[in-house]
């Protein structure tokens, strides 16, 4: 079960960089932040606190930053 619940995320690119931003507001006030590093030569990353972020926020969220996550990555490799 969640423990927080989103108010808000976002997914974007790093200017100038081989990375992915990803800011998450919990419903408690906090804020993480996260920078998440790719390949551009074969859109491959790696966010291992991918399974806190279930924890906290349930899978049906994480199910859905993934593939925003995976989504822009393919849309910079292409």
């Amino acid at each position: 079960m969640a423990t927080y619940e989103v108010t808000s995320y976002s997914v974007q690119p790093v200017e100038g960089d081989d990375q992915i931003a990803v800011t998450i507001i919990a419903s408690d006030g906090n804020k993480w932040e996260y920078g998440i590093p790719f390949s551009r030569s074969n859109g491959r990353y790696q966010f291992p606190e991918i399974d806190v972020l279930e924890v906290d926020f349930g899978s049906e969220f994480t199910t859905e930053l993934v593939e925003k996550i995976e989504a822009l990555i393919a849309s910079l490799t292409r």
